[in-house]
């Protein structure tokens, strides 16, 4: 309102100064102060204009409901405040002007309104505001006692953390033993709470025992002291104080006069307060896998306060304290737990050790059994494979002579192959492998001695026998013949092995499939080398009429072993459900007879070839001598590697080639051979009976030893491998 006085008395000034000028007076210094007052109430009014976009601005940055009124008011105020001022610069450029008079007195008029009504609100809102203040003020007091507060808090906290840590660090760095656990924190809870005494009770091992102290510590002076046990009576679980505690997870004070504190203190009186609380004992058996393990059982812990100096009262216990012994109680049940599963583990370990001890004990006497068998198991299978060599050896020789009829050579073929199949089972026990080793044969001859050997065996079973061979048949294919041999063998033994009388034919069909038969591919049309034949083999018991009795269950356990042989050689094999019949498909490939009889090479003769023969065995030794013979050598024998080392180093002998059949030790022979200097460019010829590969090769290479003969020795592949060593 006085800015509204001060524009009034503007004009009036330059009124007068309007007239002095009019007078013939000073006209610079009037319009000085004019153009100054112009400018003024222009800045007055844009300053008045300002305040209501910067009261709108701040409401609405924040709530100011209960005072939009006044805000209102504020803002009419400033805005006609301007409004005067505004026109007052108008009126100084145009002062006679009766618009600009009428719009001054309006906006004076409306701008003097809204001041008294501006003033009458700040009358009513002042007090508020006051009182606005004083709740400010007494709020900043209470946030500053809250700082406080919660600073002691902190401080109690920090406190009650560094002990809970301390004790927790003493309770699991003290030994694995329950205790030893116990103990320390008794110990250690007396020096930070300066207690009294400590004691802890336990139950017994059945639910409703009494509880009997355990532990006692009493501090007497300046440290503590072990109480003796055993004077104080045990504790009855239907106590009130035993019930109270028993109840709750929490540190209870307990009653004074109570039988648990009294019986805790020992002879003693506790001058403080005493508090219990429990301990779960838990067990192995508590860990059920759940996340919570159940205590099957409790244990108190009975803790009383030292006394305060005489004349000031008894020590309390706060509920800080009381907090203390419930998360320390929590560490020891840990602890505890901890405990007892060592416990369990070394028990356990301990009986595993035991049994690992037995165990080692049983696998010691298993191998020592198991190298027993291999022993046995090696020694019978070299006690028969020597004498089978022999007989191998010595049909060899039979089946060259010329004047044999037809079925006496089929007999001796089928000896032959019936002993060369022998040999190959035995080595098949002896090396835990089946192998299958494919090579031109005539399967024609095959079958005609498996059929040989087949009706031998129907005879010697009270059977008749009967097959049929088909002509189309080739005569060479490529396959093992051994294994075939063997296959055919034991389908018949099988087929015989059912029946439980002597009634029966048994029956062989051979034949080569059609392509509609099961798993079977169509005949070459050629036959010539790399086309495939598929031939099935059946074997079948034809019963009499009469016969009526059902046969017994075949021998799995053959069958088995036999699937798994006709699996290797891409074949299949079943056999009918009554066991009465045997089917057996097998794929081979064809090759050119011509090509088979080519490569058969006569048996070669030596004329007067002098040989030395050193074998440790006499049956080997007199069966190699004769096939020697027969190949026109010349040979004395000897028995051992010694012997043979004796005849070559004497200056007398003369020998063209040494045949060594001493195993391994054929190779340390040779090396000493080697070295005797009149015997350096001798031709040496070992024979073996393990399987010949790049590491014997290599060791006949170091030896020195020319050539090599896998047994059995047969006259065709001695005498073939002597004629290539004396080729070489």
């Amino acid at each position: 309102m006085a800015r509204h006085f001060a524009a009034a008395g503007a004009g009036a000034v330059q009124r007068y100064y309007c007239g002095g000028a009019c007078d013939g007076r000073d006209d610079g210094a009037v319009q000085a102060m004019l153009q100054c007052q112009r400018v003024s109430d222009f800045l007055i009014a844009a300053s008045y204009l300002s305040i209501p976009l910067e009261l709108l601005y701040f409401a609405s940055c924040a709530d100011l409901a209960p005072l939009k009124w006044l805000l209102l008011q504020l803002a009419a105020f400033a805005v006609l405040g301007g409004a005067t001022h505004l026109l007052a610069v108008f009126s100084l450029a145009h002062p006679h002007s009766s618009g600009l008079l009428l719009a001054s007195t309006a906006a004076k008029l409306l701008a003097a309104l809204v001041s008294f009504a501006t003033a009458v609100s700040l009358v009513a809102l002042i007090p508020r505001l006051i009182r606005a203040k004083l709740r400010e003020a007494f709020l900043r007091a209470k946030a500053r006692q809250l700082d406080r507060d919660l600073g002691l808090i902190r401080r109690r906290v920090e406190a009650t953390s560094r002990v809970v840590r301390m004790l927790t660090h003493r309770i699991r760095s003290s030994p694995l033993d329950a205790h030893s656990i116990l103990h320390t924190t008794m110990l250690h809870l007396a020096d930070a709470l300066e207690l009294h005494s400590c004691a802890v009770w336990m139950p017994g091992r059945d639910a409703g025992d009494d509880l009997h102290l355990v532990h006692q510590l009493s501090l007497r002076g300046k440290g503590p002291v072990r109480v003796v046990l055993g004077s104080q009576a045990p504790i009855s679980p239907g106590d009130p104080d035993v019930i109270d505690v028993m109840a709750s997870e929490a540190a209870k004070v307990l009653r004074p006069g109570s039988e648990l504190a009294t019986a805790s203190s020992g002879e003693l009186q506790p001058p403080g307060a005493v508090a219990a609380i429990r301990i779960p004992m838990l067990e192995v058996s508590n860990f059920d896998g759940g996340k919570t393990p159940v205590a099957s059982s409790y244990a108190i812990l009975v803790l009383a306060l030292r006394s305060k100096a005489s004349g000031s009262g008894s020590r309390e216990w706060s509920g800080h304290d009381l907090e203390v012994v419930q998360v320390i109680a929590d560490q020891v049940a840990v602890a505890l737990s901890h405990a007892a599963v060592l416990e369990e583990w070394q028990a356990m370990s301990d009986r595993l050790a035991e049994q690992n001890r037995a165990l080692l004990h049983a696998k010691q006497d298993a191998m020592m059994a198991t190298e027993g068998i291999n022993s046995i198991q090696s020694a019978m299978c070299d006690g028969m494979r020597r004498p089978m060599y022999s007989i191998i050896g010595l049909l060899s020789m039979v089946r060259q002579a010329e004047d044999m009829r037809p079925e006496q050579r089929l007999v001796a073929d089928a000896i032959a192959r019936t002993s060369t199949l022998s040999l190959a089972l035995m080595n098949d026990v002896d090396t835990e492998t089946l192998t299958v080793n494919r090579m031109p044969f005539d399967l024609r001859s095959l079958m005609r001695e498996a059929m040989s050997v087949a009706g031998c065996l129907a005879s010697c079973g009270g059977a008749g026998f009967s097959y049929q061979l088909e002509n189309a048949l080739p005569e060479w294919v490529v396959g093992d013949e051994t294994r075939v041999f063997h296959l055919l063998l034991q389908m018949a033994g099988d087929v015989l092995g059912q029946r439980r009388d002597g009634a029966g034919r048994l029956s062989f069909s051979i034949k080569s499939c059609s392509a509609d038969q099961k798993d079977c591919i169509p005949v070459c049309p050629n036959l010539s080398a790399g086309c495939s034949i598929c031939v099935e083999f059946q074997v079948a018991m034809e019963r009499s009429t009469g016969c009526s009795q059902p046969p017994s269950s075949p021998a799995s356990s053959q069958i088995n072993m036999c699937k798994k042989i006709v699996q290797m050689m891409n074949g299949t094999m079943w056999s009918a459900s009554d066991g009465e019949s045997i089917t057996l498909i097998l794929h081979f490939q064809l090759q050119q007879s011509r090509v088979c009889r080519r490569t058969s090479s006569s048996i070669p003769h030596f004329n007067g070839l002098r040989i030395l023969l050193a074998d440790g065995d006499g049956m080997s030794r007199a069966v190699t001598q004769k096939l020697l013979e027969q190949l026109g050598c010349q040979v004395i024998s000897v028995s051992s590697g010694a012997h043979c080392l004796a005849l070559l180093g004497s200056a007398g002998s003369s020998f063209q080639l040494l045949l060594l059949d001493l195993d391994m030790d054929a190779f340390e022979v040779a090396l000493q051979i080697r070295g005797l200097k009149n015997r350096r460019w001798l031709l040496i010829v070992a024979a073996l009976a393990v399987t010949v590969d790049d590491n014997i090769r290599e060791m006949c290479r170091h030896s020195g030893i020319n050539g090599l003969i896998q047994k059995p020795l047969t006259l065709t592949a001695l005498g073939a491998q002597l004629h290539r060593v004396l080729r070489n």
